[in-house]
């Protein structure tokens, strides 16, 4: 594995994470959630590794380490700051390519990141991997969205807000009380719990610019008219929790298959039982990476 630093062209750094297969018969670009990092991703790329597959993970702009030493920890610039993502993304994947199949996985905020490549520049990537989609909000999103940019004209976009994180986030633990923590919702593994609750890198108060655009991106990207910019050539697998609170229990991702059906999308859908949002760090893993696997291999390009 090779750890290696990346500076963007507007000088912003942050951590990229290469693990290399020996006979390497194409490349992921794994994009990870809201308020973690790459590190926790070690596991699964090193299975992929292991069956041909180099693997990179970098630490999204506001995620990681990097971020807390360039105090822009769980902060995006509102209107731009999803768009920087994008670009983001697209620099590092400009930076390793070397013509071999490029597929790109994003896990639930990474989601949203790894759709809109698709819909960008799917014509240059062998499948796309959606991992515990958030679907469109709707009104309530909607107007969340509206409420959030109301607030921080007044308060700011670095403002922290306990509220509004709450408001969006707050009803992720409802399913499963009594529960033993306020994030019981990524995992019915306690260690996993545990260990994200432990990690000085994961969690904590995004800023409004940050959930500025957390909500816009949900909105707009989920749309159908974005859905349609996808091109039918690119294949997709989306993976879920059936008890994944993000995805609405299911009834979202419902919505989101319909949508990429109703504009004929090559689509595969695997949904596992019992099983939460953080699903490729669920207690039946090994079968989740497996499924994946197979997936890319059917989906290879020669």
């Amino acid at each position: 594995m090779i750890v290696s630093e990346l500076t963007y062209p507007d000088g912003y750094q942050t951590e990229v994470m290469h693990v290399q297969a020996e006979q390497s018969i194409g490349k992921i670009f794994m994009f990870h959630g809201m308020l973690e990092h790459h590190e926790r991703y070690i596991e699964f790329a090193q299975f992929m590794a292991d069956n041909g597959y180099d693997v990179f993970v970098c630490d999204l702009r506001g995620a990681g380490t990097s971020a807390h030493d360039q105090q822009s920890y769980g902060h995006l610039a509102p209107g731009d700051g999803f768009q920087q993502l994008v670009e983001d993304a697209r620099y590092l994947i400009d930076r390793y390519e070397d013509g071999r199949p490029t597929y790109v996985l994003g896990h639930s905020f990474g989601s949203l990141l790894a759709r809109r490549l698709g819909q960008i520049m799917g014509h240059a990537l062998a499948g796309l991997i959606v991992v515990a989609p958030p679907p469109h909000p709707g009104v309530a999103g909607e107007a969340g969205h509206r409420l959030i940019a109301t607030v921080m004209k007044r308060k700011g976009a670095t403002h922290q807000s306990r509220f509004f994180e709450r408001l969006l986030f707050g009803r992720y633990n409802l399913k499963f009380l009594p529960a033993r923590t306020d994030s019981d919702w990524l995992s019915s593994v306690p260690d996993e719990v545990d260990s994200y609750l432990a990690d000085p890198n994961c969690g904590g108060l995004p800023s409004l610019g940050f959930l500025h655009e957390v909500t816009r991106a949900s909105l707009d990207v989920t749309t159908a008219a974005r859905i349609h910019e996808h091109p039918k050539s690119l294949p997709v697998l989306f993976v879920a929790g059936v008890d994944d609170p993000v995805t609405h229990d299911g009834e979202g991702l419902n919505g989101i298959i319909k949508k990429y059906r109703n504009a004929d999308v090559e689509l595969a859908v695997v949904t596992y039982d019992n099983a939460r949002h953080e699903i490729l760090r669920e207690a039946h893993r090994e079968q989740v990476w497996s499924d994946i696997l197979t997936w890319m291999k059917q989906n290879k390009i020669h």
